[in-house]
């Protein structure tokens, strides 16, 4: 049940169709969802409502919210070209992809290979360096390198394409279960887990952890999170980037009066750009992150100014070279 796409909407054993927001409004005022069946006419397997509540984690100031959302029940599964079969989607996703960066393995199961996306993020810009005519290198050597440019970076174009469907697919899911089983993450000749490329709002700690323990770019990681603010550089300022924020994560510590903080941006020349993307939109953000703090400010307590909270912050920053680096998850 944990391998289906989260569905917007579904219909009962008469045909009425139902959308997440109706069956809440219906579990809200004491109902309870009927038997609920795929919408999709190639499908009508069975499906779940699960309402919306919020879940207690360890070392965590604020329950993290769970949407509601429609899943499979158990044992059930998405018929072949279902619009929510993930399955079907990877496999969409694989046939129009570099089979050099998304490779085909013996047993079935394919290889993301993120070292290619690695090196092709962190040597982009390079093609400005390729000599000319009337440089220091002959003009068929410039040529020749020229075009081994312009081909490297239609390359790198379809890597970050192919990375931004399999991240919104994912994002999509109940949970990474059906890529872990089908999809492999190499980088170079190590396996990375799905947990230590992909974090959810709820880890935003281990994805700073991550990148600060391994000196800011250990490899490109990718986040999901949803827009809480949108910041542009006034005018005069020294900064030229505008800032998209996320709604961040909170966490305990010992210490009552001492809070952590998670935050994640994305800075970008681009103000109409970035201002975009709406407010509580769902986004994915990959690439080379940039970690900074933790750092310390005080200030009372709103609710008895007569203490003083100390709030530690924490900030991974993202400066996309690509806008295909941020997508919205639909």
């Amino acid at each position: 049940m944990s391998k289906g796409i989260k569905m917007r909407s579904a219909r009962d054993r008469h045909g009425r169709s139902y959308t997440v927001e109706e069956l809440q409004l219906l579990t809200d005022g004491g109902g309870t969802a009927p038997d609920l069946f795929c919408d999709d006419p190639a499908c009508g397997c069975d499906v779940r409502f699960v309402p919306r509540y919020q879940q207690n984690r360890a070392n965590r100031i604020e329950p993290v919210d769970v949407p509601a959302y429609i899943g499979l029940t158990r044992g059930s599964e998405h018929a072949a070209g279902c619009r929510y079969d993930a399955s079907g989607r990877l496999k969409i996703i694989a046939a129009q992809s570099d089979p050099e960066f998304l490779n085909a393995l013996g047993d079935g199961k394919r290889e993301l290979r993120l070292l290619a996306l690695h090196n092709g993020l962190r040597k982009h810009g390079l093609s400005g360096n390729a000599p000319t005519v009337n440089g220091s290198a002959p003009a068929g050597s410039a040529t020749k390198m020229a075009t081994e440019v312009i081909a490297s970076d239609k390359r790198l174009d379809s890597y970050l394409r192919t990375t931004a469907d399999l991240l919104v697919l994912r994002a999509m899911c109940e949970s990474d279960a059906l890529l872990a089983a089908e999809l492999v993450l190499r980088l170079g000749p190590k396996r990375l887990p799905w947990k230590q490329f992909f974090f959810e709002h709820d880890r935003f700690d281990e994805a700073w952890e991550l990148v600060a323990k391994s000196g800011n770019n250990p490899y490109p990681v990718a986040l999901v999170g949803s827009v809480r603010s949108f910041h542009q550089p006034p005018a005069g300022a020294k900064y030229k980037s505008s800032f998209l924020n996320c709604r961040p994560l909170y966490r305990k510590t010992d210490d009552p009066l001492r809070i952590e903080s998670f935050e994640v941006s994305i800075a970008h020349p681009d103000a109409s750009w970035l201002g975009s993307f709406p407010p509580d939109a769902e986004i994915v953000m990959f690439g080379l992150w940039k970690a900074s703090g933790p750092v310390e400010n005080t200030a009372p307590d709103k609710r008895d100014r007569s203490r003083t909270i100390t709030y530690v912050a924490h900030k991974l920053t993202l400066a996309p070279r690509f806008k295909k680096q941020i997508v919205i998850v639909s």
